[in-house]
């Protein structure tokens, strides 16, 4: 009799880099984004987080917007992703026996607290989460996969905002520095928790201090932008000293008027455009060999940043979007209510962001800066800088270098289920062994007993 032994990897292998100075630590993170923005997949950032103890992780969808936290159970009906919590397999989980708050007809799920943490040096333990049991939400389908990774403490609520596991972290000493770097272009895509690292952006940091919102806004985390400029150079009508906000769900650039936008050729330069007004998508004619150009820049506190066009602004043809032989673009009307402008993923995969949270005695605040590397950014766009200095910098925004660079060492509740051993594949060569899941757990067994009993 023969045993065949089978085994499936159905886990990822992840690499992190931690680095630490004494007892302060900051953690550098792989980004997961799209190489294109497309409207027809999920286009989001998801972040490596672990979850649990021994830790599992979950590849996050980041939200810069609100501090919700989610995962997706491993028992979810119609949740989108590739990773999923299983609660049995933490010892640390606990169920709080309610609802979480944010739950719907369609997405909802329970409440529990368990350890997050990144990269295996950071992490907080009874941190509250919704485990989400059911995600039949098709809108939410496009936004969120895995869960969600809320990265911006509530600025009305304090005590709300102390419970974040950003504060948590750096009220219990492992920060280096309150900040999170971000990087959501496809070059070089990361995240860095607790300091910035040099090595991710060019020129300055333009640091401009988060507005106080009101609480009747749906978005709140608000910063004063100069305005949009077009083709020409010139701001767009009515775009001025307004409102924005930084979305990480969302696919597109809202502006005050579309139509004078793409009619105009100062604002939108020589480009064949189409208007559909019944679903408010505008697109320009690109089936020629040249791709048509989509000029939009944000300057913020006297420094421009131009958003890049190609399979960004400008998306990939498609036909249930735009009418044949157009490209979708990404500026959309602006809605009436406060906030005024929705900056998303185009000008985030366009720049290199900083994010000094809230602590004692200072505000938050969003740093601007240029991607490194070969981007598409000329030296005098480089140099730029900013009008204006936060009159608080020299409290809030001196941040401490990090220096060294400790190596992780963690395993996965997913590897711990494998074993130490390597075993042999029936059919396979002599050099293809593998660990197999569960193998310790098997019982023993003597083959051909029957056999060896009549001898």
């Amino acid at each position: 009799m023969m045993l065949r032994l089978v085994y499936m990897a159905f886990f990822t292998v992840l690499a992190f880099t931690v680095c630490a100075a004494e007892s302060q630590t900051w953690v550098n993170l792989p980004m997961n984004v799209p190489q294109i923005l497309s409207d027809l997949v999920f286009d989001g950032p998801t972040v490596p987080t672990l979850f649990g103890t021994p830790p599992q992780v979950i590849n996050s969808t980041l939200d810069l917007n609100t501090a919700k936290l989610a995962v997706y159970s491993s028992d979810c009906v119609l949740c989108a992703g590739n990773t999923s919590f299983d609660v049995s397999m933490s010892s640390t989980a606990k169920p709080l026996n309610h609802s979480w708050p944010y739950s719907t007809r369609a997405y909802s799920g329970k409440e529990y607290s368990d350890t997050l943490g990144f990269g295996g040096l950071l992490q907080i333990a009874d941190i509250p989460f919704g485990l989400i049991e059911t995600g039949g939400d098709p809108t939410l389908a496009y936004m969120l996969y895995n869960g969600r990774l809320g990265l911006f403490p509530d600025p009305l609520n304090v005590t709300a905002a102390s419970q974040h596991f950003l504060s948590q972290m750096y009220q219990s000493g492992q920060l280096l520095n309150p900040v999170v770097g971000m990087r959501f272009d496809p070059m070089n895509p990361k995240i860095t928790i607790g300091a910035l690292d040099p090595n991710d952006y060019q020129g300055h940091i333009n640091w401009v201090p988060l507005t106080t919102p009101n609480s009747t806004w749906k978005f709140q985390n608000t910063f004063i932008i100069d305005g949009l400029k077009g083709y020409n150079g010139s701001f767009l009508p009515e775009s001025e000293n307004l409102l924005a906000v930084l979305d990480s769900l969302c696919t597109g650039i809202s502006m005050p008027n579309v139509d004078t936008y793409v009619k105009n050729q100062g604002f939108a330069g020589n480009v064949r455009y189409s208007l559909n007004y019944k679903t408010g998508v505008a697109s320009y004619v690109c089936n020629s060999t040249i791709q048509p150009y989509v000029a939009l820049t944000a300057t913020i506190n006297g420094v421009d940043y131009p958003m890049d066009s190609f399979n960004n602004l400008l998306r990939p043809m498609a036909s249930n979007i735009a009418p044949a032989g157009c490209c979708p673009i990404a500026p959309v009307n602006r809605t009436a209510t406060l906030p005024n402008l929705n900056f998303g993923l185009p000008f985030l995969r366009s720049i290199y962001l900083a994010y000094r949270f809230p602590t004692d005695g200072c505000p938050g605040f969003y740093g601007f800066a240029f991607p490194s590397g070969l981007v598409n950014r000329t030296a005098a766009q480089i140099s730029q800088t900013p009008t204006s200095t936060p009159t608080n910098s020299a409290q809030c925004l001196a941040l401490t270098p990090p220096t060294s660079t400790p190596i992780p060492s963690f395993k996965t509740a997913q590897q711990m289920l494998f074993s130490t051993e390597k075993y042999s594949v029936y059919g396979g060569t002599q050099n293809n062994s593998v660990p197999l899941l569960g193998v310790e757990n098997f019982p023993a067994k003597v083959w051909n007993s029957s056999l060896s009993n009549s001898n």
